[in-house]
């Protein structure tokens, strides 16, 4: 087997705590290496570089280039798979990122992430770093996340379906109910489609990886009495506004309808995506929904904030695709 090529970032997996606080360590980021080596063997070899090092709630579009770059001067021929070590709180929107762009790749990269520092006997990094080993050693190709919500979890997940952890549990879930695969012994097991065959016979849809970011997106997700009037538009040149689990959002009120948000939209000329519908056919919607589709709103269906928000960015960054069409394997 070839080496691992592991792309540290930062993050929690990449951090020590000091006087109870935590931040990243470019000497903790590298000795995962070490620590894989005394839990499981030198079973495998490595190579390790850092791009950038820096709590992922701290990424920016410009610091994604950065990443993206790394990825742009791998040497496939010499790895059997990319290890990216990423913080937790902007883990689903950077595997969104990845699973988009580089799902054409000859081989499997795999995000990974810690709940607690790698020395915090609570933190769950070596195993998921371990699960993502054995996931390319597995010889399914694709873009993952590997991920255990407990110790004793050894959860993978598609990387363009995971969503953002709750802040009481840390947990994440995927946006088709549960995860895509388990690692059992050491093997991949696959709970649900897509499968090994259909992943590994993928045929990407070709796109230019963005040179930059400038066209900015808006995500915007609603809330009681929300005041649109208070939204700012500078800049923007598309928004991706989420929805209620109904596919709803308030079309009643001057400044809370959303229906006038969207007219001002329209009027200065900013796409507007709405998600996510159930229905492609939209056969069956509330009222609201239907009032609020006649103002140009482009519909995204059965699709998370995270996947909308980083496909709508990169289509407005890139050459032109049609956003409703899947990627990869990002809507349901």
């Amino acid at each position: 087997m070839k080496k691992i090529l592991v792309i540290l970032t930062g993050g929690t997996i990449g951090s020590r705590s000091e006087n109870g606080t935590v931040n990243v360590s470019s000497e903790a980021a590298y000795n995962i290496i070490n620590l894989y080596y005394e839990k499981y063997g030198r079973n495998t070899e490595f190579d390790a570089i850092q791009p950038v090092n820096i709590l992922s709630e701290n990424i920016t579009a410009d610091i994604w280039l950065d990443l993206c770059n790394s990825l742009d001067n791998v040497n496939c021929s010499e790895y059997s798979g990319i290890i990216i070590c990423h913080g937790s709180d902007t883990l689903t929107y950077t595997s969104n990122l990845i699973g988009m762009l580089y799902n054409k790749l000859p081989l499997p990269i795999v995000l990974a992430a810690s709940n607690y520092e790698l020395d915090n006997e609570k933190s769950n990094g070596i195993i998921n770093f371990g699960n993502a080993v054995c996931l390319i050693k597995s010889g399914v190709r694709g873009v993952f996340v590997a991920y255990g919500n407990d110790k004793d979890d050894n959860d993978i997940y598609i990387a363009t379906r995971i969503m953002e952890a709750d802040p009481y549990l840390d947990r994440y879930r995927s946006f088709d109910g549960k995860p895509w695969g388990r690692i059992v012994n050491g093997r991949l097991v696959v709970n649900m489609l897509p499968g090994v065959d259909e992943l590994n016979s993928f045929k990407p849809v070709e796109i230019k990886r963005p040179e930059n970011f400038k066209n900015k997106v808006m995500l915007i997700r609603p809330y009681p009495d929300m005041d649109y009037s208070n939204i700012k538009l500078d800049g923007v040149s598309a928004v991706v506004h989420y929805m209620y689990h109904s596919a709803t959002v308030c079309v009643a009120g001057e400044n809370t309808s959303a229906i006038n948000f969207a007219k001002r939209c329209k009027e200065l000329g900013i796409k507007f995506y709405a998600a996510s519908f159930k229905d492609r056919n939209i056969e069956r919607a509330y009222m609201s929904s239907r009032e609020f589709l006649n103002e140009n709103v482009i519909p995204l269906f059965n699709i998370s904030a995270e996947a909308a928000y980083v496909k709508v960015l990169i289509s407005q960054n890139s050459v032109n695709f049609d956003v409703c069409k899947t990627i990869y394997f990002e809507s349901l």
